[in-house]
């Protein structure tokens, strides 16, 4: 009941934090359009790449069927690798890891609401560009790989936000439940995919995304919104 009330207060700042990091996405087809046109075009062509496999190059056989079939299961190895790895850094001990094109299994010596939420929040494959690409420039100073870097992570941010959607609207996740109930769950969903979209936008693109006045702007609408609630409460109360 107590994650239940909780998440209910978190869903206007859960929507809040969306639509902040969509305005960013959408400040930089506007006001950067040229030094974001690799991001962006990694971004939009996995999202086209999901849209046209979906709904209209649908084959059971073929490289349509086997690119879909891949696509499923790296997002699967991810969502079952970010378990293991947030059991691994709160101290929890990985028993077993299995991994299928429908579905895996991790078994964890324990779980917590930040394990079981953790593939939902946290983009792998573009932490794993952005680590990857760090190091590459730590071995190979003046590597000339920037524009692959910043289409790779399009790429994979839009994989990570198009699969996560799907799987929640698809599927019922145990998860969900196991992490404090839909609503709890969703909500944090929301705002921690919210905050690492901005917080990578602000890390690459730090002149055109006002991290803090969105951050700011959040916050505050979420005050008043509970503050205009609380208000009306009191005058129906009231009657």
């Amino acid at each position: 009941m107590l994650k239940l009330l909780v998440g209910l207060a978190l869903l206007p700042s859960a929507v809040l934090m969306l639509g902040a990091a969509g305005g960013s996405l959408g400040t930089l087809i506007f006001r950067e359009p040229q030094s974001s046109f690799p991001f962006l075009s990694g971004f939009a062509s996995m999202a086209l790449a999901w849209f046209c496999g979906r709904f209209f190059l649908v084959d059971d056989r073929g490289p349509v069927s086997w690119f879909g079939s891949l696509a499923r299961g790296l997002y699967v190895f991810g969502h079952e690798a970010t378990h293991a790895l947030a059991a691994w850094f709160v101290g929890a001990k990985v028993f077993a890891f299995k991994v299928g094109e429908n579905g895996g299994h991790v078994d964890l010596s324990h779980s917590s609401a930040f394990i079981a939420l953790a593939p939902y929040c946290l983009p792998l494959y573009s932490m794993l560009v952005l680590v990857g690409y760090r190091v590459l420039l730590w071995f190979k100073p003046g590597f000339q790989g920037y524009i692959l870097f910043m289409v790779l992570i399009g790429l994979t941010l839009s994989f990570h936000i198009i699969n996560t959607g799907e799987c929640l609207w698809q599927r019922r996740q145990p998860d969900l439940r196991a992490a404090g109930g839909a609503v709890f769950s969703l909500a944090c969903i929301a705002i921690a995919n919210g905050l690492v979209l901005l917080l990578l936008l602000k890390a690459l693109f730090p002149r055109v995304v006002p991290l803090l006045d969105c951050l700011e702007a959040v916050i505050g609408r979420t005050w008043h919104f509970w503050k205009w609630g609380w208000q009306w409460a009191r005058i129906a109360w009231m009657r």
